[in-house]
């Protein structure tokens, strides 16, 4: 297939500041928090959501996944799916072509059952936890509106209602993914969605400004190309991510971050052979990393605003 996706490695590293970077359904929407080792975690569909979001909203794609449309009408899969075969029945195409004319299933795949398809996706992402030891923070505040029709004996004045907020002060976050060029072939997935929701990755995370999710920035994005050739991954490229800070759980922002990279370098130095190109995307908030990362070979920066020209 013409400009398929290309075989890669994904590093995405972004931070999260007084807010609640994944909440638990199952916790009162708290954030996801490791009690052993302190650590809060993010799933790879927060993750998806964020890209989903952006791709939806901001570039106006369309996606199978569309909260709005699912939630306002309860979906089910196989009832979404028909409102896609409705939308393009005058092309006369078979399902599974209809189903892939959503870019978020040629990316991430995706399943309707009763037609038959169920799709692995090109790209998959893995659960993260933060680099740093964090902390859990419920602070109560006052609501806008009243509780109840009645005035407090003590103030003569109407009780708001009340609300409780649920965050972690700082989390620094180092994500991993890949984009399999097998996969890629079965979803018909092109290096353009790739790059595409790249951007929208990192864009996506920038523009999250929900209450809970206000105070997230994407710091940097690292993707390995391998060869075409080459049937070669490193393999969980946050495993060689760390930080020097001697008390990680004092961090409170970016500037205080110390990032050690040496096993990173090391790692695709020792895989250079096999790969064709290192694509980063820095924050200035990094820019003092700048000058070692470049020492990698094969590195190739891009400016933030032209991901999808890279």
């Amino acid at each position: 297939m013409e400009n398929l996706a290309k075989q890669s490695e994904l590093l995405f590293i972004w931070d999260a500041k007084m807010c609640n970077p994944n909440g638990d359904m199952s916790a009162d929407n708290a954030p996801r928090f490791d009690e052993v080792d302190e650590k809060a975690i993010v799933s790879d569909v927060r993750l998806k959501r964020t890209i989903r979001d952006d791709l939806q909203h901001r570039k106006n794609e369309l996606i199978f996944i569309n909260n709005e449309e699912i939630t306002s009408k309860g979906l089910k899969a196989e009832e979404r799916f028909a409102e896609i075969k409705d939308k393009y029945k005058n092309e006369k195409l078979e399902d599974l072509p209809i189903f892939l004319k959503c870019i978020d299933n040629r990316i991430f795949g995706g399943v309707a059952p009763q037609s038959g398809i169920q799709l692995l996706g090109a790209v998959q992402f893995s659960w993260t936890k933060s680099l740093n030891k964090t902390e859990t923070i419920l602070k109560s505040g006052t609501g806008a509106f009243v509780n109840k029709k009645e005035k407090a004996e003590e103030t003569g004045r109407y009780q708001k209602t009340f609300r409780a907020d649920n965050y972690i002060p700082y989390g620094l976050f180092a994500m991993y993914g890949t984009v399999n060029r097998m996969q890629a072939q079965k979803a018909e997935t092109k290096e353009k969605d790739i790059l595409t929701m790249l951007d929208s990755l990192w864009m996506g995370t920038k523009f999250l400004n929900t209450r809970s999710k206000e105070g997230q920035k994407p710091r940097l994005l690292i993707r390995i190309v391998y060869k075409a050739e080459s049937k070669y991954f490193i393999g969980l490229l946050d495993e060689f991510i760390s930080l020097k800070n001697e008390d990680s759980s004092l961090i409170r922002s970016i500037d205080e971050v110390e990032l050690d990279f040496k096993k990173l370098k090391i790692a695709i130095s020792t895989a250079k052979d096999e790969i064709e190109s290192v694509f980063m995307v820095i924050d200035d908030s990094l820019s003092k990393y700048k000058a070692d990362l470049e020492s990698i070979d094969k590195v190739k920066f891009v400016e933030e605003t032209k991901i999808i020209e890279s």
